[in-house]
């Protein structure tokens, strides 16, 4: 007969009592605790001494467990905070409501400061007797640092619109007496009999100075438009090379004063859907600039086209400027040299930037020769959305 099976061993586990359900949940949750590393969480005893300490804790304040077990919680405090007794009063803030939240300034060991969010709980036992504290601590600093740089933010902005809004009403109430006193000036002019050469000489300075005046005032109105969203324009069909050949002989005798020759050459008629007004004005823009920045050099004009766009290019042969200043004097009120060798406010290149851009079109610096500034214009001849009649 075959043997019999032998007997099955049967393996007994005790269940796991409640007791040790509760010590392994405990662990579990201390475990979590101490690793923690985004928030500084320890407990206190009744005097406000620090008896554990999470990573967290470390990381925020810098020390250790060893360095800072025992000791009081007011070691955290900046010295105007230890002089009005504020670790004591949260402490009793906490007792009394059982919880008390603070923002301020903590101190970590090496002596930096950081800003806390804190929140300190009273912890008591079933008859109401106080155990300790709960104290968690969120650094809050670059928090705090966003919200500076926003605010910081904030106020430049509205220290720009205050100023564009004073430019503009400046500008508006300017025009209307500077218009008159040109009048004035150029109807002495036309009536000369009774000025000799030199009040004559000087009634000539005064009219072009004014002038300058004016052009000022019409640039600070054509900010405050571009800035406030009333720029338009009003495009008609024109030829470029026409346009640009009219501006270059008004500013003949600016070029003589300047010691500069101005050349303007077209390749080739270049017609185009543009207002006509503001593309001279980038044409007096660019060419003032070169007459004032490269005076006694000489400054040429070409005006060229392709199927689609015309390019214009104007150039000069004076000291240049850095390429790592090309796109900040395109700004407003910003310069390539210091205000006190030139005059102006460093608005000129802005706004042709904004007319030519209101076109559809680019204006940039290039490098063409070794010497001088080079400005190159593209415009597109007929620019988005516009409707040509003819």
């Amino acid at each position: 007969m075959p043997a019999p099976p032998p007997p099955t061993e049967i393996l007994a586990f005790p269940e796991a009592t409640e007791g040790s359900r509760f010590r392994s949940l405990e662990e579990r949750f201390r475990a979590l605790v101490s690793s923690v590393k985004d928030y500084a969480i320890f407990m206190l005893d009744p005097s406000g001494r620090i008896e554990t300490w999470n990573a967290g804790a470390e990381q925020i304040k810098g020390y250790t467990a060893d360095e800072i077990i025992g000791e009081h919680m007011s070691r955290f405090y900046t010295p105007e905070d230890l002089v009005r007794g504020l670790p004591a009063s949260l402490l009793a803030i906490a007792v009394r409501e059982g919880r008390v939240e603070n923002e301020g300034w903590r101190v970590r060991k090496d002596g930096t400061r950081f800003w806390a969010d804190v929140v300190i709980t009273a912890l008591v036992d079933e008859g109401g007797r106080l155990m300790g504290f709960a104290k968690v601590t969120r650094d809050l600093t670059d928090r705090l640092h966003r919200q500076e740089e926003q605010l910081r933010l904030a106020h430049a902005e509205e220290a720009i619109r205050l100023r564009d809004e004073f430019l503009s009403i400046a500008a508006h109430e300017l025009r209307t007496p500077l218009s008159a006193v040109q009048l004035q000036l150029q109807s002495v002019l036309e009536r000369h009999e009774g000025l000799d050469a030199r009040a004559q000489s000087k009634v000539e300075r005064a009219l072009r100075s004014g002038e300058r005046l004016v052009a000022l005032v019409d640039t600070l109105l054509d900010v405050s438009r571009i800035t406030t969203g009333g720029f338009t324009l009003v495009p008609a069909t024109f030829d470029l090379g026409t346009a640009v050949s009219e501006v270059a002989e008004r500013f003949r005798e600016h070029a003589i004063r300047a010691g500069s020759k101005v050349t303007v050459r077209v390749e080739s008629p270049v017609t185009g859907f543009w207002d006509r007004l503001r593309i001279e004005q980038v044409v007096i823009n660019l060419l003032t600039n070169a007459l004032k920045y490269a005076a006694g050099t000489p400054v040429e004009i070409v005006v060229r086209g392709t199927e689609h766009e015309a390019v214009l290019t104007i150039s000069d042969a004076g000291p240049g400027i850095p390429e790592s200043e090309w796109e900040r004097i395109f700004r407003r009120f910003e310069r390539a040299v210091p205000m006190r060798n030139f005059g102006g406010l460093g608005l000129g290149l802005y706004v042709a930037r904004q007319i030519v851009e209101a076109h559809g079109g680019d204006i940039r610096l290039a490098r063409i020769r070794p010497e001088g500034a080079h400005f190159v214009v593209r415009l597109p001849r007929q620019p988005p959305g516009s409707v040509d009649p003819g």
